[in-house]
């Protein structure tokens, strides 16, 4: 079976540990995922999943940020009034308004935490360095779960 990307080779040893194998149906988890994501005649290919070497958004971030707001002008209320729900959506439209308009005055964007600005420059240094064949596949998955919080089994 040919792999489109050689990233699989994680999900691969993965499902080889012993703890896996135990796991009922795994082997129907296991193709399932091969054929609709991996395979190079998968159903969804891979230039639609894979993020790697990628040079935009990675992340769905502004989107939570949106909804974070949101919420927070509903006071977390799961089914608000219409009217107050109209309230929200207008300081949400008052929001990204302000942002436009002080992007387009001083044509920067808000700043980036700290955190994810380094987190993302140690990221593509990992990358550089995978490419550069300095770090080895096992190394390089090692180091990014490790930047990213990722326990292991």
């Amino acid at each position: 079976m040919k792999r489109s990307c050689v990233h699989i080779t994680y999900f691969i040893t993965f499902t080889s540990f012993n703890c896996i194998q135990n796991i009922e149906r795994i082997n129907q988890f296991y193709d399932y995922v091969t054929s609709t994501w991996i395979d190079d005649d998968a159903l969804f290919h891979i230039s639609l999943w894979n993020y790697f070497n990628f040079k935009s958004l990675r992340t769905n971030n502004n989107l939570e940020g949106w909804h974070y707001r949101l919420n927070n002008d509903l006071n977390h209320i799961n089914h608000p009034h219409f009217y107050i729900f109209i309230r929200a959506i207008q300081n949400d439209y008052a929001h990204n308004a302000a942002t436009l308009s002080r992007h387009l005055a001083t044509g920067t964007l808000p700043p980036r935490k700290k955190l994810y600005v380094n987190r993302n420059a140690r990221l593509l240094n990992l990358e550089h360095r995978y490419q550069a064949h300095t770090l080895t596949l096992e190394e390089y998955f090692d180091k990014v779960s490790r930047l990213v919080g990722v326990k292991k089994l």
